[in-house]
C-alpha cells in the first residue's frame, strides 16, 4: 500500500546526509538540520527520503488507530474490517482526486499532498453514508484521524521546506544571494551554477531562466542536461509572478490579450457560490447592519447609507451602496480619494471603516448580480476614466465582476495615486489569471486577518 502511494505521488526529497567523521555529536545535530546547506562538496551520498512516503507512513498508522478506535467501540473484527475498507479505499480515490489536473504553478509541487487528507475524508463521508450498513458513526469516529492527518502532515511539509529548500540553480557565476533580482522565499535557496562540476555538488531540484541572460555555450549544455534529466526549468518572470502574488503587467502588450482565453468555467460556480453564502449569511448580516445603521443615524444623522456610481463587469457602471462614513459634503469638490486621517471622516466612520463594516449593504449588490463577494475593488466612475487612458491594462479589472474583498485588497491595502494604482492593477491581474476556489478561500482567510487587524483602512 505505501509503495503505491509512494509511487503515485511527486516524490519530494527529504536528505539526511550522513554526519562528518570526528565531528562532535552536537555539531553533526546541527549538520544533520541544515540538510542540503551544510552539506559541503565531496560530502557522503545524501539518502532521501520521500515527503509522499511521510504522508503514506500518516495513512497507514492512522487506519491501524482506526481499527483500534472500531474495535475498542465494540466493533466485531468483521464490522471493523468493512469500515477499514471504506478508509483505504477513500484513500485512493482521494489521491486520484486530490492530484486533479497537472499544476501550471511552479511552486504546487506539494499541492497534491496537502489536498490527500482533505479529499479522503470527503470520499470517506460519502461512502459511509450511502455504502456503509453502519450509519454515521464510523464517518464521525473517522473525522479526528483525518483532520490528524491533514494537521500533522501539513506541520511536516512546513518544516522540511524550512530545513531543506528546493535548490534552484541560477545560471552565471558568483553568488545567487547577492543578485537583487532574485525574491526570496521560504522553502527556495538559490544556487549559481557556471559548469558541469556546480551542478553536481549542488543536487538541483530546478533550474531558473532569466530574461536577458546572455547563455554561453556552457550554460546551453546545462540546460540541455536539465531537459535530459527531467529537472524543471523555470522562467524567473513566473516564479516572480507567483512569490509575489503580482503579474509584471509592464511586459504584456494588451493588444495580443484575449478577454476569452480568461474566462473560467468556476465563474459560474462562484456566482452560485456568492447568492448561496450571502442568503445563507443573512441571519447574521441583517442584525448586524441593522446596529450599524443605528450608530451611524444616532453619531452622523441622516442619510445611512451613501451611494456612488462605480464601474462593473464589463464596464458597466453601476451605484454601490455603503454606510455613510463621512460628512454630508464629503464629495462637494467632486471625487477624492480618502487619505490618512482624512478630516471628512467622521469618528464614527473611522471606526467602521477600520473594521470594513461600512461595507455591509454591498451584499445587496451581490444579490442583484453587480458584485461578487471576491474580485477587484470597483473604481469610481470618474478615476476608472483616467486610469483606463494612463494605465495599459486597466480595463482588465472589468473581465470581472468587483467584489467586496479582493486579492489587492488583503496584500496591498488603500491606494490613492497613481502609482499605488498601478501596483494594485498587477495585484487584480494575478487574481484574474489565476481565478479558482483556492485562490477565493485564501482571499476569505485573508480577509479576516484583515479585518481584525485594520490592515489598510482609511
Amino acid at each position: 500500500m505505501l509503495a503505491v502511494h509512494a509511487a503515485l505521488l511527486c516524490p519530494v526529497a527529504l536528505p539526511v546526509p550522513a554526519p562528518r567523521p570526528g565531528a562532535p555529536a552536537s555539531r553533526r545535530r546541527v549538520t544533520w538540520l541544515r540538510g542540503v546547506a551544510s552539506s559541503p562538496p565531496g560530502a557522503s551520498p545524501l539518502r532521501p527520503v520521500s515527503l509522499s512516503l511521510v504522508y503514506s507512513a500518516l495513512f497507514a498508522l492512522l487506519a491501524a488507530a482506526f481499527w483500534l478506535i472500531l474495535r475498542g467501540q465494540g466493533d466485531t473484527p468483521a464490522q471493523a474490517a468493512d469500515s477499514l475498507k471504506f478508509w483505504l479505499v477513500a484513500g485512493l480515490l482521494g489521491l486520484g482526486l486530490g492530484s486533479g489536473r497537472p499544476q501550471r504553478r511552479l511552486l504546487a509541487q506539494h499541492q497534491t499532498l496537502w489536498r490527500w487528507p482533505l479529499a479522503s475524508a470527503a470520499v470517506a463521508m460519502l461512502l459511509f453514508a450511502v455504502v456503509g450498513d453502519q450509519g454515521a458513526r464510523p464517518a464521525l469516529l473517522a473525522l479526528p484521524l483525518y483532520a490528524a492527518w491533514w494537521g500533522v502532515g501539513l506541520a511536516v511539509r512546513r518544516w522540511h521546506g524550512r530545513h531543506w529548500p528546493w535548490r534552484v540553480g541560477v545560471l552565471g557565476s558568483g553568488s545567487a544571494h547577492t543578485a537583487g533580482d532574485l525574491l526570496p522565499r521560504e522553502g527556495l535557496r538559490y544556487v549559481p551554477v557556471s559548469s558541469q562540476e556546480d551542478w553536481s555538488s549542488s543536487r538541483l531540484d530546478a533550474l531558473l531562466l532569466r530574461p536577458g541572460d546572455r547563455l554561453s555555450e556552457e550554460h546551453q549544455r546545462l540546460i540541455a542536461h536539465a531537459q535530459v534529466t527531467k529537472v524543471p526549468i523555470w522562467s524567473k518572470t513566473q516564479l516572480d509572478e507567483e512569490i509575489s502574488g503580482k503579474v509584471a503587467v509592464h511586459l504584456i502588450q494588451s493588444e495580443w490579450l484575449d478577454q476569452a482565453k480568461f474566462r473560467s468555467r468556476y465563474s459560474g460556480v462562484k456566482r452560485a457560490f456568492d447568492v448561496s453564502v450571502t442568503l445563507l449569511a443573512l441571519p447574521v448580516l441583517l442584525p448586524l447592519a441593522a446596529g450599524v445603521a443605528v450608530t451611524v443615524l444616532f453619531n452622523s444623522g441622516r442619510p445611512v447609507l451613501f451611494w456612488q456610481e462605480r464601474v462593473g463587469q464589463g464596464g458597466q457602471p453601476f451605484r454601490i451602496v455603503k454606510f455613510r462614513t463621512m460628512t454630508r459634503d464629503s464629495e462637494r469638490s467632486g471625487p477624492a480619494f480618502a487619505q490618512r486621517a482624512d478630516l471628512r471622516v467622521t469618528p464614527t466612520g473611522a471606526f467602521l471603516r477600520k473594521f470594513r463594516l461600512d461595507e455591509l449593504p454591498q451584499f445587496w449588490n451581490v444579490l442583484r448580480g453587480e458584485m461578487s463577494i471576491i474580485g477587484p475593488r470597483p473604481e469610481q466612475s470618474a478615476f476608472a476614466a483616467d486610469f483606463e487612458e494612463s494605465i495599459p491594462l486597466y480595463a482588465s479589472r472589468h473581465w470581472v465582476r468587483p467584489g467586496i474583498t479582493g486579492w489587492a485588497q488583503v496584500n496591498q491595502g488603500y491606494t490613492d495615486n497613481l502609482g499605488q494604482t498601478m501596483e494594485k492593477l498587477r495585484y487584480d491581474f494575478y487574481y484574474i489569471k489565476h481565478l479558482s476556489l483556492r485562490l477565493d478561500l485564501l482571499i476569505v482567510w485573508k480577509t479576516v486577518r484583515t479585518i481584525l487587524g485594520g490592515f489598510g483602512a482609511r
